[in-house]
């Protein structure tokens, strides 16, 4: 009886070791692996940490926007679906408190997990406090197999104000949110109102500051009411007013290509006045040339540190 008890204790806990999870493979800086690096220009920075044998955990900050957190592997080892997210005390302190921040997915892109703006910077604000940003998935080949990738925090204190120099000279907007832009005119309007001229003023700011926006297309537009031929001319007249005030603030004007249209484009029904006022308009293009290097005055630069490099982007 007692051998029979035995034997079933020792089968049982077979039985469970071999059904017990696997320990996580751990990705991450130790104390002597750390490494951060800082690149950017007026236009983005990127604030980044090497994840010895997997890949990189970036901050990416882009003009005009808020910091999102992005990661980004040499070889994707996570199942391509919504992965942990959390934030967990450094192994010195045992006791300290896991903060679960949900989940996000993994996909089959790079980089292979970007976070939302909230979370991003709950990811930094624990890196000041010495936390560290973690994210753990089973991996795609066995569910039984699970990746845990952290963020250190070593060292992170010291450069976290180089990255603040980098973001304090980017440019207030980013080549996307004025690359495709909208005038729009009142019924038999040719001028430029205040509101019309602080827009242009936000695309003339960065088409001076971006040395790749090589051309700038403007086409005036009408609605259909009254004769054809009245329709051309004042969505000439349109454009021609637009086109002035871009060489009056000095913009070059070989960048410039005017076209005009009258009526023949509308973008909304004509049978409505809300639809007239959308087609009553001047639309900005603007064409950049992104493979073009960026002179060295547009760099963020600093000095190289122990554990820490500075290039340029």
């Amino acid at each position: 009886m007692v051998r029979t008890l035995k034997g079933r204790l020792l089968c049982w806990l077979m039985s469970m070791t071999a059904s017990a999870p696997a320990l996580a493979l751990e990705y991450g800086g130790s104390v002597e692996t750390t490494q951060w690096s800082l690149s950017g220009s007026i236009f983005e920075c990127v604030f980044e940490q090497r994840i010895p044998g997997y890949g990189r955990a970036q901050f990416y900050h882009q003009a005009g926007e808020d910091v999102e957190f992005r990661l980004l592997t040499n070889r994707n080892l996570m199942d391509y679906s919504q992965a942990q997210v959390s934030i967990l005390p450094p192994p010195w302190q045992p006791s300290g408190r896991s903060e679960p921040l949900g989940t996000s997915r993994i996909v089959d892109d790079s980089p292979n997990l970007v976070l939302d703006k909230r979370r991003t910077n709950q990811f930094l604000h624990a890196l000041l406090e010495g936390k560290w940003p973690t994210i753990a998935h089973q991996t795609y080949y066995d569910r039984g197999r699970s990746i845990k990738v952290h963020v250190s925090a070593v060292m992170f204190k010291d450069y976290y104000q180089d990255y603040l120099k980098c973001v304090d000279q980017l440019l207030p907007m980013n080549f996307e949110q004025v690359a495709r832009s909208k005038v729009f005119f009142g019924s038999g309007e040719r001028g430029l109102d205040l509101r019309d001229k602080a827009l242009l003023d936000r695309i003339i700011f960065y088409v001076q500051n971006d040395p790749r926006v090589f051309a700038i297309y403007l086409d005036g537009h009408s609605d259909r009411q009254g004769r054809r031929y009245d329709n051309r001319q004042i969505s000439k007249a349109r454009v021609e007013a637009v086109e002035r005030y871009f060489i009056l603030k000095g913009v070059d004007p070989e960048k410039i290509t005017t076209r005009f249209h009258g009526g023949r484009y509308p973008v909304a029904n004509n049978a409505t006045a809300a639809g007239r006022a959308e087609n009553r308009r001047v639309t900005v293009r603007l064409e950049q040339r992104q493979d073009m290097e960026l002179p060295p005055e547009l760099r963020f630069q600093l000095p190289a540190r122990q554990g820490f490099t500075s290039a340029s982007r």
